[in-house]
């Protein structure tokens, strides 16, 4: 006998479902489902934190959200609570543009992203993702 962890949608019985898209989770199958994904370019002013910017997720219910950040003229992503990191070394330690990703959450109409950028202005890319309510 195998064990598994399942948590089922509202109107399905967890013990009878068979199809995958009857759970929420399943551990036999992919975990949540991306339900809503896109992109979205913004700018970071320079010397300022705590920057809010939001984006209407079009959803009946209050998402979980993911995002990845690429600043222009760079080829790396960097992902919530990490700055973009564009040089490492044992000794030296870390170099970063400025640009920091501080969070993402959602509410039940937007996604709200936050950074901060101790440097010069900025162009940011961010694509995020949407995945499906418990």
């Amino acid at each position: 006998m195998t064990q598994i962890i399942t948590v089922a949608k509202s109107t399905k019985n967890v013990l009878t479902a068979t199809d995958p898209n009857d759970f929420l989770f399943h551990s036999s199958y992919n975990t949540f489902k991306i339900i809503v994904t896109g992109t979205r370019e913004i700018t970071l002013l320079g010397s300022t934190n705590n920057q809010n910017f939001t984006q209407a997720h079009g959803l009946s219910f209050v998402p979980l959200v993911t995002a990845y950040a690429k600043e222009s003229g760079y080829s790396q992503v960097f992902a919530q609570n990490s700055e973009n990191i564009w040089l490492w070394g044992p000794k030296a330690g870390y170099f970063t543009t400025g640009a920091k990703f501080n969070y993402i959450t959602s509410d039940s109409t937007n996604i709200i992203f936050n950074f901060d950028n101790s440097s010069s202005e900025k162009t940011i890319d961010i694509r995020y993702y949407c995945l499906e309510s418990i």
